[in-house]
């Protein structure tokens, strides 16, 4: 899992996030910082964060990522591409009902 990987799936996310605004998210660069330009608001980071753990499977302590980078697009997609990497947080197998 590359930090490409994660701003790939950051794009694709915002994408769906805003169709039929007019929106089109062509490029997220590391010093966007999705909150302050508008991207999401706080309780769009919770759904993002979810998203993220949902897409890779995975549970992925934010802990580690100071508050004030959570927001940012390269260090986010940079501690979310090394977490993801660990096999420790691993997410339990689904229990088939």
């Amino acid at each position: 899992m590359t930090q490409e990987d994660v701003r790939g799936f950051l794009a694709n996310y915002l994408e769906e996030k805003f169709r039929g605004q007019g929106s089109k998210v062509t490029v997220l660069p590391d010093n966007c910082d999705l909150l302050l330009d508008g991207w999401i608001d706080s309780f769009d980071l919770l759904q993002l964060l979810l998203a993220l753990r949902n897409h890779y499977g995975r549970d992925i302590d934010f802990e580690g990522l100071a508050p004030e980078e959570m927001t940012i697009v390269g260090p986010l997609c940079r501690y979310v591409s090394e977490q993801v990497g660990s096999s420790v947080n691993s997410l339990p197998a689904p229990n088939p009902l």
